[in-house]
């Protein structure tokens, strides 16, 4: 081999180490992309399966079930009311629970707010089945002054299943002639 030999031999075999790594690298790129991305869909899509799964579960205590279905109530908020509500009636409950808030909201002077006031009665039936009780009244607000409405019994019956204590059924008085004035309605 001459020296021209020689060194076109290693010019070439340096083209061919600078040239391999090169061609690792679209791979090493990809793997780095596939593991950043994978991260980054994994920790959300974790995050929103497990807040899925808190959001079906009812609650802990037949008491804390029936006051979130009256919190929602008051609030006319629809968003959580689903987890308290059993599911071979949930349509029923949810359309009843509309229904009542439409009628609260058609009155001349809806209420700023429903209240429980008292303690609740609750009894425990047996066979995961309970009933409580509420003194609900509806409160006003008109500036600085405070009008609140004489409480009326609510009772909520709760089943529990494997996600907690859920609403059942719901019996609860007019709102119309009982909460307001028949005249304060609109009809």
């Amino acid at each position: 081999m001459t020296l021209g030999e020689d060194l076109e031999a290693w010019r070439l075999h340096r083209v061919h180490e600078v040239r391999r790594p090169a061609r690792q690298w679209p791979w090493v790129l990809v793997a780095l992309v596939v593991i950043v991305c994978t991260g980054l869909i994994a920790v959300p899509a974790s995050w929103a399966v497990r807040r899925q799964l808190e959001a079906e579960r009812g609650e802990t205590t037949p008491e804390s079930a029936a006051k979130v279905w009256l919190l929602q109530l008051s609030a006319g908020e629809e968003l959580g009311l689903s987890r308290v509500l059993a599911e071979p009636r949930h349509d029923e409950l949810r359309q009843q629970w509309r229904d009542y808030r439409e009628e609260m909201t058609g009155s001349r002077r809806p209420p700023s707010k429903l209240e429980s006031v008292g303690p609740s009665v609750i009894e425990h039936q047996g066979d995961d089945r309970a009933t409580v009780t509420e003194q609900v009244r509806a409160v006003w607000w008109d500036g600085p002054h405070l009008l609140a409405g004489t409480a009326h019994p609510w009772r909520w019956e709760l089943r529990k299943d494997d996600g907690g204590w859920r609403v059942w059924s719901v019996d609860l008085p007019p709102w119309c002639g009982v909460h307001v004035r028949a005249d304060v309605c609109r009809r």
